[in-house]
């Protein structure tokens, strides 16, 4: 089988606001970028399109998988997916599964699910590292790709974000674990580096997602919000794929003390769009980041509690230092030309590592040599 003749299908979640269905269209953009087409199966068609991603997606949607398939699911949604795709499913077809963790332990009970597919990609080193030990089947590191396409651009009016400010952006959702995301060290940073230098021009903007699901910790991030007197926009709508990419473009730095990452997206598409980021240094980000890029904050490792994320049992995760995260804040709020170098300097970083043709390259690659070893 040429690979001219390859159409690879990405089945998953491509209408979710989240970052599965990111992944998803992510990797069908960089595909193009490397002159490979591919097809698109709507796994449950759980979602209504985003237009924008409608007129983009719906030319190549399908609605079988092909002889090819790159299942864009986590272990836990596998046999549900095999189930409903039943007859559907060719039964010579390769398939490969990209699941997303953000633990240094993967759970053996998913890696079960996951050796059922030809071959396993890991969406960074960090998830590598955790699939390793559990599965059998070959497993390869696959950087997700990142690339930032705007259909429109939006103000900072438009968001109600200070024009004259330093403008910090934090944002992550109450329905997917957020103490893994660790907002209120977020918080924390911002409020003693107010503290210390009370003159100084600054905001943070936190975009909130899911209040409805965890309303006292919502509720406690409003009234926090509404103590700053301004200095913290709180944004808790539902807003578009497009106002999510263009309120990173509009802010001037953006900020992740996260306990783990599997891939880290938004520090990604921030860091595509020339934007510092202040970062955990931990995880899956390090991927694209490392100090000449970020400003990498150091951590200690705890345990995960139960309830903080499936399969806790043994497991460990950073804390960030909240101090350290100040001084950079500091640093990046009172000198705008630190800002635009280091901005620069991931832009280049991101672009060279997982931007849509250097990952489109890196799939076709390894797609070409696992059909030819499959043709022995």
């Amino acid at each position: 089988m040429e690979m001219r003749e390859i159409v690879p299908c990405l089945i998953g979640h491509p209408f979710a606001p989240i970052g599965r269905g990111e992944d998803v269209r992510c990797t069908f953009r960089a595909l193009q970028a490397a002159a490979m087409s591919s097809t698109v199966l709507d796994m449950y068609g759980a979602n209504a399109p985003d237009p924008d991603l409608l007129a983009e997606l719906e030319p190549s949607l399908a609605t079988s998988p092909g002889a090819v398939n790159i299942f864009h699911l986590n272990g836990d949604e596998v046999a549900q997916a095999f189930k409903t795709l039943g007859n559907r499913l060719p039964a010579d077809a390769y398939n490969i599964v990209y699941p997303a963790w953000e633990l240094s332990n993967y759970p053996a009970a998913w890696a079960e699910q996951l050796n059922r597919f030809n071959e396993i990609w890991a969406p960074s080193q960090f998830i590598y590292d955790a699939l390793r030990p559990v599965v059998t089947k070959p497993l390869h590191r696959m950087p997700l790709a990142c690339d930032v396409v705007l259909s429109e651009f939006r103000s900072r009016r438009y968001f109600g974000i200070p024009e004259s400010s330093c403008a910090f952006l934090f944002f992550f959702d109450l329905r997917s674990y957020s103490t893994r995301k660790n907002p209120m060290a977020v918080i924390q940073a911002f409020e003693r580096l107010r503290a210390s230098h009370p003159m100084l021009d600054v905001c943070l903007v936190l975009k909130l997602h899911g209040a409805d699901s965890l309303p006292e910790t919502a509720d406690k991030i409003k009234e926090i919000a509404a103590a700053a007197h301004g200095r913290i926009v709180l944004i808790d709508q539902e807003v578009s794929d497009n106002d999510v990419k263009n309120l990173v473009r509009c802010c001037d730095v953006f900020v992740s003390l996260h306990r783990s990452e599997g891939f880290g997206r938004g520090l990604a598409e921030a860091m595509s769009l020339s934007k510092p980021v202040v970062a955990t240094a931990y995880s899956g980000n390090l991927d694209f980041m490392d100090a000449d890029t970020a400003c990498l904050v150091g951590y200690d490792l705890i345990p995960v509690n139960e309830g903080e994320y499936p399969f806790h049992e043994g497991q460990v995760w950073a804390d960030a230092h909240v101090d350290e995260a100040t001084s950079y804040l500091e640093a990046l709020a009172t000198n705008p030309n630190l800002r635009e170098n280091l901005g620069l300097r991931a832009k280049l970083k991101v672009r060279a590592a997982i931007g849509y043709r250097s990952a489109g390259l890196r799939y076709r690659q390894q797609l070409e040599e696992s059909l030819r070893r499959r043709q022995g």
